[in-house]
């Protein structure tokens, strides 16, 4: 198996780690009390800076399992894989991953540049917004992913087969694209500690449907 590029590891981590340093850099500067258009119900309301922590700490969170998905689930043995092919999906594994990352850092830099200058609005709404426009957006590539041993569904059954793999992927980004919808759809209406409840179980329920319709699909194949 090839191994981790190290450097690239640590720029992606680095990716993972920016928000929450530059939430640390400026929070002796933030207000004690942070202007709010109002809470999901529509009724006005003013956060407090622990509030914000939490919805910060939850973005974060949210970002570091992203990143061990991607990082720990298991490949496929590489020793009958032509060297070319190998180096090829290496690089596509570390660039959708540093998208992915981007994206979060960005995403969540901004809210945090947004809440420093004191502008107001629904903080937990374009939080979730941020988070099911990712997954959406993870769903829509899952659709048109080739089989390879680096990014997707890498369970050992999909691996094995590539009919398993393509129908596994075609379930789980229709799973991925409606979980985003619903998350988006649920911050105009859920409360951040509810939403924050929910957006994990759908992290397991993203997680484990995948693999168990891979393991049923295999074996109903094998007969």
């Amino acid at each position: 198996m090839k191994k981790p590029d190290f450097t690239r590891e640590l720029l992606i981590l680095a990716l993972l780690l920016v928000p929450m340093a530059y939430l640390a850099i400026i929070w002796n500067h933030l207000p004690a009390v942070l202007s709010n258009d109002g809470n999901v119900a529509g009724s006005p309301e003013m956060g407090t800076k622990s509030d914000f922590l939490l919805l910060m700490i939850f973005l974060f969170f949210t970002n570091a399992l992203i990143y061990f998905l991607f990082r720990y689930i298991p490949r496929a043995d590489e020793a009958q894989i032509r060297p070319s092919a190998i180096e090829m999906e290496h690089k596509e594994y570390y660039r959708i991953r540093f998208l992915i990352h981007s994206y979060q850092a960005v995403f969540t830099c901004i809210i945090i540049f947004l809440v420093s200058q004191g502008k107001s609005f629904v903080m937990e709404r374009w939080a979730f917004i941020g988070v099911g426009l990712l997954i959406v957006g993870i769903g829509a590539y899952l659709r048109k992913l080739k089989p390879n041993n680096y990014v997707g569904v890498r369970t050992p059954w999909t691996l094995q087969s590539t009919e398993v793999w393509t129908e596994t992927h075609q379930m789980a980004s229709r799973l991925w694209i409606s979980a985003g919808v619903v998350i988006i759809v649920a911050g105009f209406f859920l409360s951040l500690i509810t939403g924050v409840f929910i957006i994990f179980f759908v992290a397991i329920v993203l997680a484990a449907l995948p693999y168990i319709y891979s393991f049923r699909l295999y074996n109903k194949d094998k007969g």
